[in-house]
């Protein structure tokens, strides 16, 4: 073997050991609205892994294992969604919250591998590779990889049932300042989280409220008129693993690309939506058409502050004038998305595909901010998308300049770029049809950035 996996060993305080919580499991709960269409995809393929995702944290310098187990222990404490497991009832699912796994880290020593980090690579991609048994096992698991003296890999495992991506950064900040305060021997402050049964009772209060048939009636009104029928040549496919394609783009290059357009909503998020319809029309020469856009499908306080899976998926429908430049295309794109986000907790607003229809793009922007520092060591987060894609999608995450890289944001830290990552379906596309794709994104929105006002049927 080239490392050896061991439990983290207890913490210690000054009063002596401190031991896992031993919380009883709780009483069962329905599943969430964002869960169930998880849930019911589960009963289809039980032993595939669609839903197991990963983000693997680089930790640089002096790491204090015992104080990482306890704040890896007191996250998954306050994290009822971690530890909770899932089973089938003759009144429907239900998630029964249970205590701290023991372990909740372990430990894989792989400095005497002969490619440390290839041999890290290689675990997280095979647990990526199982699926969770979710009515035995714990939705996560936290394993750290020792790769060299100063060097470290915390690997989250988690299954999407239990967290969404907003919900995972929530857990990651607080992991962070949890590990901040141990390794300085310092109080940690108080959790603001909630516990599910309290985000469960806001759910239920919505679906009662005025707001939620408010939302329905929008939705409803978006879709009243059926999308067009498609066209010759179009054509879908059953969803398969992805093959990715990446490109960084710097302060810089996101300056020379996105230009200084107006977007409400953001310029970056409404900007890259926009050049997705772009890209689509250059693809189908479809003018009515749809970007699907996943939101935390949080409004409350306790919804903001409590990792969870919470997460929907709002159907953008966007109008693409020929004659028009790109910078009304942008301003249509962030009202429309103003006004989905006004309507983002009602669930099933998703549209019925028209067979034959080429399926509409993903783009999930997960721009929610910096993961602060990990106590005395620098920390660099890498995610590991996983599960299955219907065409070609679109995520996009923060990526941090280097120090002194770039000009100065405000506060005088160095501009941050974007990670666009193309992920598209391995049945009908290569690795070279991504890269083309890729390409093609790039050259539109560089062309519409460069000349905004020229109607957009010139720029193709």
């Amino acid at each position: 073997m080239t490392g050896a996996t061991t439990p983290a060993a207890p913490t210690t305080t000054a009063g002596g050991p401190a031991a896992v919580p031993t919380l009883a499991r709780g009483r069962p709960q329905p599943l969430a609205a964002a869960q169930l269409g998880i849930w019911e995809s589960l009963r289809h393929a039980p032993e595939a892994p669609l839903h197991e995702c990963g983000v693997a944290l680089t930790l640089t310098g002096a790491l204090d294992p015992l104080a990482l187990l306890r704040a890896v222990t007191r996250a998954l404490d306050e994290s009822e969604t971690l530890r909770t497991r899932f089973h089938p009832t003759p009144d429907g699912p239900r998630r029964t919250p249970g205590p701290v796994p023991a372990p909740a880290l372990t430990v894989t020593d792989l400095r005497r591998a002969p490619d440390p980090g290839a041999a890290a690579d290689a675990r997280m991609r095979a647990a990526l590779a199982t699926a969770t048994d979710l009515a035995r096992q714990d939705p996560c698991a936290h394993e750290l990889f020792l790769l060299g003296t100063d060097r470290a890999v915390l690997f989250l495992r988690y299954h999407h049932i239990a967290l969404d991506g907003f919900g995972q950064y929530l857990y990651l900040r607080r992991l962070a300042e949890l590990y901040e305060a141990f390794e300085n021997g310092r109080t940690p402050p108080v959790t603001a989280a909630v516990p599910l049964a309290r985000l469960a009772a806001d759910e239920a209060a919505y679906r009662r409220s005025p707001q939620h048939a408010e939302d329905a009636a929008y939705w409803r009104a978006q879709y009243a008129r059926p999308l067009p029928p498609p066209r010759a040549g179009d054509q879908g496919a059953p969803p398969g693993p992805a093959v990715s394609d990446t490109v960084v783009l710097d302060a810089h290059r996101l300056s020379d690309l996105l230009g200084e357009g107006p977007a409400p909503f953001g310029r970056e998020a409404a900007t890259l939506i926009a050049a997705t319809a772009l890209w689509r029309y250059d693809r189908h020469g479809r003018t009515d058409l749809v970007v699907n856009l996943p939101v935390t499908g949080r409004r409350s306080r306790a919804e903001l502050d409590t990792p969870a899976q919470l997460a929907n998926e709002l159907p953008l429908r966007l109008t693409v004038d020929p004659a028009a430049g790109f910078t009304d295309l942008v301003r249509h794109t962030a009202t429309k998305v103003r006004e989905a986000l006004r309507h983002q907790r009602h669930r099933g607003a998703l549209p019925p595909r028209t067979a034959g229809a080429p399926t509409a793009p993903q783009v999930n922007v997960m721009t929610f901010g910096a993961l602060p520092g990990f106590g005395s060591c620098r920390v660099t987060c890498r995610q590991w998308p996983v599960g299955l894609v219907a065409d070609i999608d679109l995520n996009v995450y923060r990526e941090p300049s280097p120090a002194g890289d770039g000009d100065a944001a405000p506060g005088g830290l160095p501009a941050p770029g974007l990670r666009l990552e193309f992920r598209a379906n391995s049945h009908r596309y290569g690795p070279d049809d991504v890269s083309r794709h890729r390409r093609r994104f790039l050259e539109l929105l560089g062309a519409a950035g460069g000349r905004p006002d020229l109607p957009l049927a010139r720029l193709l």
